[in-house]
């Protein structure tokens, strides 16, 4: 099968308004082998361990902190995998999807190619990273930003999706949308429920894909289990935001400005950027390590409740292991 093939349904506006503002629109690509049970199965079982991540969450979506990593000892098969997200409270993120599948890579360069073609106001968006996503019924993934765009297809089951205003300090302060840039954070932000009065809402069904513009802070709320593609990517016009966001961070925050603009146009975000690039290459700034998230007393166990058992101690997460291999 040819999956560089178009599958979109998309009307002219919706491609004039792609990554411009919240909209759901329609595609084809659920109807593919990829997608069926068996494929997901026999993908879970032969994915390389370093790329396959298992978290677990609680249940206010106000409480972030409870978003938990959960190992996947060596001997767990595709089809324990399965029966342990269906049955239990799990989110597998399947990362690097594009680098380690060939089907699936063929499949998101023709979303972009299709993009590319069809949204000449992203001057020529180049894939950067995508996850496969595999989730049980009722697992949520909290309130957050991520730095780059993205958007999320969806497959199988469905899904409450929220999407808030972008680049709002209102709801997200100034300082987290610095951190996040700097990598100093991760993307969950906090949230109020008083939030969800300006979102777009949308329960997301098969055959849909979410999009939002860029920073646009979102969650999601499963129904039942779900299988959805993030998939991130970039465009000239992205790198003015994130280096007037690094400026901003590490020049400006260090000097003690307490009022740092977010203008994007001009000449003194041009004057940042470039002051960024160039102390940066001088004296990198560095990113802190996450490893220190993924230590865990909790293993995928598709016999326990919520598909997971706690171990007699904790330990650093398989896929972090492999990672520092």
């Amino acid at each position: 099968m040819n999956y560089r093939e178009a599958q979109f349904s998309w009307t002219d506006e919706e491609y004039k308004q792609f990554g411009l503002t919240a909209q759901i629109s329609r595609h084809t690509y659920h109807t593919t082998p990829l997608f069926e049970r068996e494929s997901l199965t026999a993908l879970l079982d032969s994915y390389p361990r370093k790329w396959l991540q298992a978290f677990t969450m609680g249940t206010d979506p106000a409480k972030n902190d409870e978003w938990q990593t959960v190992d996947i000892a060596p001997d767990t098969n595709g089809e324990q995998l399965w029966r342990a997200v269906e049955n239990g409270r799990l989110w597998y993120n399947i990362t690097h999807i594009e680098e380690a599948d060939k089907d699936y890579a063929d499949l998101i360069a023709g979303m972009y190619e299709h993009l590319g073609e069809h949204c000449p106001h992203l001057r020529g968006p180049k894939p950067d990273y995508s996850t496969l996503l595999i989730s049980s019924p009722g697992a949520q993934v909290y309130y957050h930003m991520d730095a780059e765009p993205n958007m999320l297809w969806h497959f199988r089951g469905q899904k409450n999706v929220w999407i808030y205003p972008e680049m709002d300090t209102e709801f997200i302060p100034q300082h987290l949308i610095e951190d996040i840039y700097a990598g100093e954070i991760d993307e969950n932000i906090p949230f109020r429920p008083e939030f969800d009065e300006a979102a777009f809402h949308h329960i997301l069904q098969p055959g849909e894909v979410a999009s939002w513009p860029h920073n646009g802070p979102h969650r999601i709320q499963n129904i039942d289990l779900n299988v959805s593609l993030a998939t991130s990517y970039y465009t000239p016009t992205i790198y003015r935001r994130q280096y007037v966001q690094l400026a901003n961070r590490f020049l400006l925050r260090n000097l003690g400005f307490k009022n740092r603009s977010m203008q994007e146009n001009g000449l003194l975000p041009e004057f940042k950027r470039l002051s960024y690039r160039a102390v940066n290459k001088v004296k990198p700034f560095k990113k802190r390590s996450r490893s220190a998230q993924y230590i865990t007393d909790l293993q995928v166990d598709p016999d326990a409740p919520l598909g997971m058992r706690t171990l007699p101690e904790k330990k650093l997460a398989s896929f972090s292991q492999h990672q520092s291999q």
